[in-house]
């Protein structure tokens, strides 16, 4: 995982235009200078007391050029102790168990250094494969929000998932120790 910066900034933008990714998500609909500006706005890193948007690239060990999708985090000003994460892995990438590793790795981090005490996530119903992922990370589906999301300029349905800091301590999850990064 590697911190999205002004510095590679236009890198995550690029990933962004790829149409499919925008079928489970409302992705900014911004130029990449106005995408620039926007990651410019942001706190230059995660740290405990941290509030805002955060973002990492996902990469291969073996191709640290080409990015595999991303993760990101973003904390409220309002009660700090909680956060909620977002991610997509790119279309070939998919099934490989990339957005589970990398989502478990958020979490640790989140949890060990951001000092949170809950993650949510928001997933369509019909998104499978990322219920999966949220669920092999030891997330509880909490119920759903009529109409809590937009995807493609509509209102959708989405399933609001909940991971506290003393579950995820209990070892209740699957992927606990996979923490790579």
């Amino acid at each position: 995982m590697v911190p999205v910066t002004t510095a590679n900034a236009g890198v995550l933008w690029e990933l962004l235009q790829e149409p499919d990714l925008r079928d489970y998500q409302d992705l900014p609909d911004v130029d990449r200078a106005a995408f620039l500006r926007i990651v410019g706005a942001r706190p230059a890193r995660f740290a405990p007391e941290a509030v805002g948007r955060f973002e990492w690239l996902l990469h291969s060990l073996l191709d640290a050029v080409q990015p595999l999708g991303w993760v990101s985090l973003r904390i409220a000003d309002v009660g700090r102790a909680t956060a909620e994460i977002g991610y997509s892995v790119v279309r070939e990438h998919r099934g490989e168990g990339i957005a589970t590793e990398a989502v478990a790795a958020l979490v640790a981090e989140g949890f060990r250094r951001g000092g949170l005490r809950e993650i949510r996530a928001y997933c369509l119903p019909e998104n499978l494969s990322s219920r999966a992922v949220l669920r092999h990370n030891g997330f509880d589906e909490e119920g759903t929000l009529a109409r809590g999301a937009t995807v493609a300029g509509k209102p959708v349905d989405v399933i609001l998932h909940c991971l506290l800091y003393e579950r995820w301590m209990s070892g209740a999850t699957e992927n606990r120790q996979a923490t790579r990064s």
